[in-house]
């Protein structure tokens, strides 16, 4: 947790070998465990700090949560898989002692200039938007604001918001709109949820992050909704922009259960 000589709300202490969580990214559903937004930032800044050919752009991140994060020092691995001359992919395996907990395949394609043809962004802009407490609990120890357009966390249906988040990941490091993006992607199955938490559970087994752009500013707008056919899982989608419009969408595949009686 933040302390007295460090008063910036952060995830990680970064270690020689891996990355130690703090408090912060504790799991709401397990009381040892890592949250998937903290680990989604995590792999984020170890995407950007890891040294990519700075002539292709990143344009799909995809993570896959392997059971329960524990929290302790979290080590990644970096696999190249593919190093063709238009495309190349990584997978960075995420683990804690002997044991992969999570992974992430990341996907880059060549830079070049190309038409371009953008998503359509009607929502308010986020100076226009009150700020109001949207996340119900998840705020990062108020580093995390909110300025929420429709629905709201813990209510089902379609739910849109702007978010800034002013802490940072790994402590020292100061957070790039890149890694926020990272960390917001895994809220879509929260603010977009179909269910009552206390009825039915909405866990995510996975992130896909589909980005047409590097995102920029302060900002980043979440559109989400979930869809599903009633046997057990359900597709989160969510549409993610900035100030200058829309710069990724995603998926997350939902687990569907039973849920827990609220106090």
């Amino acid at each position: 947790m933040s302390s007295k000589a460090d008063p910036t709300p952060h995830y990680f202490t970064r270690r020689e070998t891996g990355f130690d969580p703090t408090g912060l990214a504790r799991n709401p559903w397990f009381a040892d465990a890592v949250a998937g937004g903290p680990i989604s930032a995590l792999f984020g800044h170890i995407i950007e700090t890891a040294g990519f050919d700075p002539g292709f752009e990143i344009c799909r991140v995809t993570i896959d949560i392997l059971g329960v994060v524990p929290r302790s020092l979290l080590t990644p691995t970096i696999v190249p898989v593919r190093q063709g001359r238009q495309a190349q992919l990584y997978r960075i395996e995420m683990r804690a002692g002997d044991k992969m907990v999570a992974q992430a395949h990341v996907l880059l394609a060549r830079q070049l200039d190309t038409p371009a043809f953008p998503t359509p962004q009607s929502h308010p802009a986020p100076e226009d938007v009150a700020e109001d407490n949207f996340l119900i609990g998840a705020s990062m120890a108020g580093a995390i604001k909110t300025r929420p357009i429709m629905g709201r966390v813990r209510e089902p249906g379609r739910g849109v918001c702007w978010m800034r988040m002013d802490g940072e990941i790994v402590l020292g490091v100061p957070t790039s709109p890149f890694v926020k993006a990272c960390l917001f992607a895994d809220f879509g199955n929260g603010v977009g949820s179909a269910t009552h938490a206390h009825e039915w559970s909405y866990a995510n087994l996975d992130i896909s992050i589909q980005f047409f752009r590097k995102p920029r500013g302060d900002w980043f707008l979440l559109d989400a909704h979930t869809e599903g056919a009633g046997n057990g899982h359900a597709v989160a989608q969510s549409v993610f922009a900035d100030a200058d419009g829309v710069y990724a969408k995603g998926t997350q595949t939902v687990f569907v259960g039973p849920g827990r009686p609220r106090p």
